[in-house]
Formats: structure tokens, C-alpha cells, sequence
């Protein structure tokens, strides 16, 4: 029988995604160590380099303000502005900008049916949008999202009869949510379709760092060294009367980690499954929380010249096997002077992903590539090998009503601390980083000053 060995730390942290580094890195003056399951730090948050170009084949996009973009800068970490690029959507041969409602709706090809189901649609989305920009404790905002938080999210299809109208309320639910609009309750969907695909611009900080979102978390990674443990999946985490101790499998075999506190920054089915002695309530609002999944493939390709995307920051592509194609050298077009070749990332969530996921990686690549190329056959003999990445748990959200537990993981258990971007308003890498950085701070309030 394998002996256990036996160690201890001040604070443990489980999980290196977004969240678990910015609360370790928070934590850098203290004893602090790190468990991460599988054998890279950075969780959803995966790139491809190559060259002058990137690939963000986990997490599209970072934006918002708070420590996320605060690190970016303190790195000196260049951004990739997405200033002036927009949405398009890609309709029967022909692409139309998002941004300009009346060119959406009357220079696409679509009949007067699915004029007026999109109308209806937009409609629906742009009259609540406002309430969720407000302030939060606005007497109208709350009563907005809490009507907004009680229905799902297809209430914008009601009386609607266009099929494409169906098609693409569905395709930008996959996109931006990797679930479908009966799934998930209306107040993120509507934020969502509302603010990213109307008008980009809105969002704060709306970004690509030069080199992909993982140029931070490698950074991060780094700074840490040897505290960060790869390899280490947690099998049980138990409350103490001075602390916790986690049960996990390293590199030499399985050990018992004592800790005086702990920050679980992973999934909730996985913070559900390894916490011992979970009390009901919190186990319940664990539950609550969904998550989309997606399929992507990125290309970097090797054109010369001017093209169709540049001044896309994403294509949707309701038609195709992918609903997103999402353009990363958009953030470094400036100026007149174009470098040749770029990167393109193309994504299929929902329902659409849960049918890829049954496929083997040659054949969903080989309906992607075919498909780019049917968008833009210009791209014949200019693609590079498909990048796929299958991500059944990626975009959190909850079913109408789910999203009233959630005050529950606000608040430790005891010596333990939670952190996930499922604890914030809107889910996002840069909510990821806040809740690790709040959950250390937490911690660090907890503990007794250093001597």
C-alpha cells in the first residue's frame, strides 16, 4: 500500500484557471500552494501562436475594468484594440455589419416575414438592455432583471413564425453562451445579444492581448513557479477545527495537504463533488449552475492583401456547422499597412457542439474547413491544419429562478472560499479574476499578519 505523504501550507488553492492565479498571485507573500488538475495552468483559457498571430482557442475576449485589466497593465502586456471593428452576419452569400440595423435588415437576403421576426426580436432584446447597463440597485433595474431572471431566454421568439429568425436567435445563443435559448434564463442572453452583437463598442475594455489571452496566465503561471503543482487532482477537501485538509494524487503518489485556509477556484460539479460535509444550500446553488459548451478549430491562414474580415471582430454564421467565426488579427490591423496572413477561430455551441462532441477530430475539422470555405472561398489553399478544442463546460448560466442561490457562494464555508466567474453578474474572464482576487482578499483578512 502506497504511503500517504503528509505536508502543510498556510493556504491551498484549488484550481489554476483565471481565477485560482489571480488569487494565488494575490496571495504571493504568504505560504501558499496550488492544485491543478490536468497538466497546464490557465483552465478555459487556451492559445496557438504562431508568427505575428494568435489564436484564443478556450476564452474569446477580455474586458470589463478591475484586476484582470490591472494585471494586463501592470505586465506591460500590449492590447489589441477592437476599436472600430464591429459584428457582421453572414446571410445567403452575403456578410452585412450587425451595427447598422437597417443594412441588417433590408440588404440580407430575407423575406418580409423574417424582416418582421427579427424586428420583433430585436425589439424585445434592445427595449430591456438599458435596465441591465443601470446601476444594480436602481428600483427599475431590479424590477427588470428579476422579471428578465424568472423567464427563459427564447421569451423573444413568442409569436415569432420565421424559421430564420429561430435559426439565428439559436446560432447567437450558441455563440456567445454555448447553450440554447431554452435553457437559460432571458437577463444574460439579453445582456449578451444586446450590448456584443448591436454594439461592441459598449462594453469597457473590449480587448486582445498581443500574443492571446494565455500571455497573462503564463505570466502569472510563471511568477508562481514551483507553488503551482500540475498533475494534482483534489479527491476530497475536508473542514477542520483549524483549517482544511485536501486529499490529492502528485507526482509522488497520493499526500494530505493541511492547510489553515483554502480558495476552491475550479467548475461546480467539481467544487460539489470534492467538498466534504457540503452543507444543503450550497449544494443546491452548485446545482443551479449551467454551463455552455463549445467546439472550436482556429486556422491561421496565409493570404496577402486586403480582405473581406478585417474590420470584423466575429462573423456570425447561422447557416454553417460553425455559428461564429471570430477574427483575431482584427486586434493588430491598424493603420493602412497590412501584414499578410492572420488567424481565425471558428465556433459551434449548444446544441450544435453536443453533436460534434460524437464525432471523431478529423471529421468535425473536415466540415469546418469546408465551411470557412464556403464563407470565404478565397481562402482555398490558404488555410493552415485545423486547431480543435472540444470544451464541454465553458460560459456559466442558470435556468429561470436559478440564479437566487447564487448569494449562497458569495459567503465562505468556514475556512474555505470560493471563487468562479459564476459568482458575478455577467460571467467573464475578467469576473474570473476578480472573485480570485476577492476570495484572496478575504483570506488574507482571515489570517494573522505575517511576522
Amino acid at each position: 500500500m502506497t504511503a500517504v505523504r503528509e505536508e502543510s501550507c498556510e493556504v491551498v488553492v484549488v484550481g489554476a484557471g483565471m481565477a485560482g492565479l489571480m488569487a494565488a498571485t494575490t496571495l504571493a507573500d504568504r505560504d501558499v500552494v496550488v492544485l491543478e488538475a490536468t497538466d497546464r495552468a490557465g483552465g478555459r483559457v487556451d492559445s496557438v501562436r504562431q508568427g505575428d498571430y494568435w489564436i484564443n482557442v478556450g476564452t474569446q475576449f477580455t474586458e470589463g475594468t478591475g484586476p484582470l485589466i490591472d494585471a494586463l497593465h501592470r505586465h506591460r502586456i500590449p492590447m489589441g484594440t477592437l476599436e472600430g471593428k464591429s459584428v457582421a452576419l453572414a446571410l445567403g452569400g452575403k456578410q452585412v455589419d450587425t451595427s447598422n440595423p437597417f443594412a441588417l435588415m433590408f440588404r440580407s437576403r430575407m423575406s418580409l416575414l423574417d424582416r418582421i421576426g427579427l424586428a420583433a426580436v430585436g425589439t424585445r432584446i434592445l427595449a430591456n438592455v438599458p435596465f441591465l447597463e443601470m446601476n444594480a440597485e436602481n428600483r427599475w433595474a431590479k424590477r427588470v432583471r428579476a422579471k428578465l431572471d424568472a423567464r427563459r431566454a427564447d421569451f423573444v421568439l413568442r409569436g415569432v413564425t420565421s424559421d430564420l429568425a429561430r435559426t439565428m436567435v439559436r446560432s447567437w445563443s450558441g455563440q456567445w453562451m454555448g447553450c440554447e435559448p431554452e435553457e437559460t434564463a432571458a437577463t444574460q442572453f439579453v445582456y449578451s445579444m444586446g450590448i456584443l452583437l448591436t454594439d461592441p463598442g459598449k462594453v469597457p475594455n473590449l480587448s486582445l492581448p498581443e500574443g492571446g489571452n494565455q500571455t497573462l496566465t503564463d505570466i502569472l503561471s510563471k511568477d508562481l513557479g514551483e507553488r503551482i503543482r500540475l498533475n494534482s487532482p483534489v479527491t476530497s477537501l475536508t473542514r477542520t477545527a483549524d483549517g482544511v485538509v485536501v486529499e490529492y494524487t502528485g507526482a509522488d503518489g497520493p499526500a494530505r495537504l493541511n492547510a489553515r485556509r483554502a480558495i476552491v477556484a475550479v467548475p461546480a460539479d467539481i467544487a460539489s463533488k470534492i467538498i466534504r460535509d457540503l452543507p444543503r444550500e450550497y449544494r443546491q446553488a452548485f446545482a443551479d449552475i449551467r454551463y455552455g459548451r463549445y467546439v472550436v478549430v482556429g486556422f491561421f491562414t496565409h493570404e496577402e492583401g486586403p480582405q473581406r474580415w478585417d474590420d470584423y471582430l466575429a462573423v456570425s454564421t447561422p447557416e454553417l456547422s460553425f455559428q461564429a467565426m471570430f477574427n483575431h488579427a482584427a486586434a493588430v490591423r491598424r493603420g493602412n499597412t497590412r501584414k499578410p496572413g492572420g488567424a481565425l477561430a471558428c465556433f459551434a455551441g449548444g446544441a450544435e457542439a453536443d453533436k460534434l462532441f460524437e464525432l471523431g477530430d478529423d471529421e468535425i475539422v473536415a466540415r469546418f474547413t469546408a465551411d470557412l470555405l464556403k464563407l470565404y472561398p478565397e481562402l482555398a489553399g490558404k488555410l493552415g491544419e485545423g486547431i480543435l478544442r472540444r470544451h464541454p463546460r465553458v460560459v456559466p448560466f442558470w435556468a429561470p429562478g436559478g440564479r437566487a442561490s447564487l448569494a449562497t457562494l458569495r459567503d465562505n464555508l468556514g475556512p474555505v472560499h470560493l471563487a468562479g466567474d459564476y459568482q458575478l453578474d455577467v460571467p467573464s474572464l475578467a469576473d474570473a479574476a476578480d472573485s480570485g482576487r476577492q476570495a484572496a482578499q478575504k483570506v488574507l483578512a482571515s489570517l494573522p499578519p505575517r511576522t
